[in-house]
């Protein structure tokens, strides 16, 4: 299911990055059975997601994540007072007062569970288990079409958190992990420093149970949602895998197509239909 899931988000969406898998090792015997290599000089975990992106294999305990946020959201280290309180980022100016940095530390959803540690690899690489979460970076156009396609099943994604803290880790894993829910960020300060991601980017994940019903619904809204430079480069994605007898492609078709005009346009425009 995981190659298969990764083929038809690189066919569907115009991606620049490999989606990621994120695997919790519940235990020391599962960190062990893991295949993956440690970082030898510790790594952010958001950093070994980017590295993932582009194809390497990481696993990861606390002694290996140089990151001590990550740690925490992932449940590979205990919440400490200052974080509770929101003390912390109180006095880092992050917000205004005690009272707001409190209020967002008690909305910081961490992961319930203690882990040995975590894997993170390209979803494609995950041939004999499956990873817990997904995580894309991508485009705001590409999150736009997981929305799109999530609605199709789900109808609204409606309950999206995000502060631009704890992105990778919190935002796009522990968060979508605890709640069982897809979630959208927009990246944070940290991450971006350290993993270098564009600033046109925007980070997404998805508990991979979600996957295939996102996939279903990416592949039943291209006409109604793609432009035509989509749909072509769609069509073209379809038949270099072999794939073009599994999808219509239909041109200059929208649902928004002959939607926009005033009142008389629109009138007008029925009339010579």
């Amino acid at each position: 299911m995981s190659i298969h899931a990764a083929k038809w988000l690189d066919i569907l969406l115009d991606l620049r990055r490999k989606p990621v898998g994120i695997k919790f090792l519940l235990t020391e015997a599962d960190y062990a059975q893991s295949l993956a290599k440690a970082p030898q000089n510790g790594m952010p975990y958001c950093t070994a997601v980017k590295w993932a992106g582009q194809g390497r294999s990481y696993k990861m305990d606390a002694a290996h994540c140089s990151c001590f946020a990550a740690s925490r959201a992932l449940g590979m280290a205990d919440v400490t007072e200052d974080a509770v309180s929101g003390s912390r980022h109180a006095k880092l100016g992050v917000y205004e007062n005690l009272g707001v940095s409190r209020a967002v530390a008690r909305d910081m959803i961490y992961c319930a569970h203690k882990c040995a540690g975590v894997e993170i690899m390209p979803l494609e690489q995950y041939t004999t288990s499956k990873p817990d979460i997904v995580i894309l970076v991508t485009t705001p156009y590409n999150a736009m079409r997981i929305t799109q396609a999530y609605a199709y099943h789900h109808g609204q994604m409606k309950e999206i958190k995000m502060a631009g803290m704890c992105a990778i880790c919190q935002e796009c894993t522990s968060y979508p992990h605890e709640r069982n829910m897809p979630n959208i960020s927009m990246l944070c300060s940290g991450t971006r420093c350290v993993a270098q991601w564009s600033r046109d980017e925007l980070g997404i994940g998805i508990p991979h149970h979600y996957l295939e019903l996102v996939i279903n619904g990416l592949r039943q809204t291209v006409n109604p949602m793609e432009f035509n430079q989509d749909k072509e480069r769609i069509a073209q994605r379809l038949a270099e895998a072999g794939q073009t007898d599994t999808m219509e492609i239909v041109l200059s078709q929208n649902y928004y197509t002959g939607a926009y005009g005033t009142p008389e346009q629109i009138a007008r425009r029925n009339r010579k239909a």
